[in-house]
């Protein structure tokens, strides 16, 4: 027991070095023991604690995808979106720590997931990385992995993203998510589908939302419900991915608190990889409302939800916000 104890120190005190001493309370990513590499279901042992029952507890929350009916548009939306589990060591040390995010299929056969998951700073850098698609289920029936490049071709600390090459060609199969550099006003229902404390896929949209008041910057605030593993997950609004996750912060008792996001037109600004995907969606990289563009055989694209749509089913989230 002790040495147990004293290995989950260990590891969170990796993680901690590995996403920065200022921002370590506030990324979120989840750790588990190396040696667990590879394998679909995390043990609980290590590092997820209460976090894991609360997800399982919690569905109204965090509504598994593996409920939805594969044909239906936010099965589609959610289907290029897996896992990213890391290996990261350290350098001064040669001790490894396991960090697991969530991530996303970009086309050419890439992964979109935050800086701090692939970290190329600090004394942790990632040794081995790979993306876990359809990762559904406990047991991870009909899971399938995907080796990642832990050497992104593009990251930027300050945006915090990474895009990293990823082999076996997963788009193929899965399809790539669609991106939008559209504004995203204040107020606006948006929907984040990601893996909470590296357990099976699900989505929040209960209370999902863009604050009103937003910064000027390349940061969007939100109340969409995240945990750890949740840094990496795109945002979207209807059919497209409009923001990148990358901070927890949300307080229950402080309705004034919000989690953190970076708009994806700031980082299609500083991505080449990111503008040529959206380019080959149809819609040029610089629009700053882009149309709907035809879908691809690979990636099914959803309709755009309507206001009583998938994203905001009658309403419901602006009645529960009093308007």
């Amino acid at each position: 027991m002790i040495q147990s104890r004293r290995r989950r120190a260990t590891i969170l005190a990796g993680l901690a070095l590995a996403t920065g001493a200022a921002g370590s309370a506030a990324a979120q990513v989840v750790g588990f023991d190396p040696d667990d590499y590879g394998k679909a279901r995390l043990p609980l042992r290590q590092t997820t604690g209460d976090a894991a029952a609360y997800v399982d507890q919690n569905k109204g929350a965090f509504e598994p995808i593996a409920e939805l009916d594969a044909r239906s548009e936010l099965a589609a939306l959610a289907r290029p979106v897996g896992r990213v589990d890391i290996v990261l060591e350290n350098a001064r040390s040669g001790q490894r720590v396991g960090a697991s995010c969530t991530g996303e299929l970009i086309a050419g056969d890439y992964v979109l997931t935050n800086h701090h998951c692939l970290p190329q700073a600090g004394d942790l850098r990632p040794v081995k990385a790979s993306i876990l698609m359809d990762y559904l289920t406990l047991d991870g029936q009909g899971s399938a992995r995907f080796e990642i490049d832990p050497r992104p071709v593009e990251f930027d600390p300050r945006l915090d993203f990474a895009i990293a090459r990823v082999t076996g060609r997963p788009t193929a199969v899965y399809g790539a998510v669609r991106l939008s550099g559209e504004a995203v006003p204040g107020n606006r229902s948006m929907l984040v589908i990601h893996h909470p404390m590296g357990r099976p896929k699900v989505m929040s949209r209960f209370r999902c939302f863009a604050l009103r008041d937003q910064p000027e910057g390349p940061d969007l605030r939100h109340r969409c419900d995240t945990l750890g593993g949740s840094s990496g997950s795109l945002m979207y609004d209807a059919a497209a991915g409009v923001a990148l996750h990358k901070e927890g912060g949300l307080d229950p008792k402080d309705g004034t608190s919000f989690n953190n996001a970076t708009r994806l037109a700031a980082i299609l600004g500083r991505s080449r990889v990111l503008a040529e995907a959206l380019a080959a969606q149809g819609r040029p990289a610089a629009a700053p409302a882009p149309g709907p563009a035809p879908a691809s055989a690979a990636a099914p694209r959803a309709p755009a939800a309507a206001a009583d749509g998938p994203l905001d089913p009658a309403g419901m989230n602006a009645i529960l916000r009093g308007r």
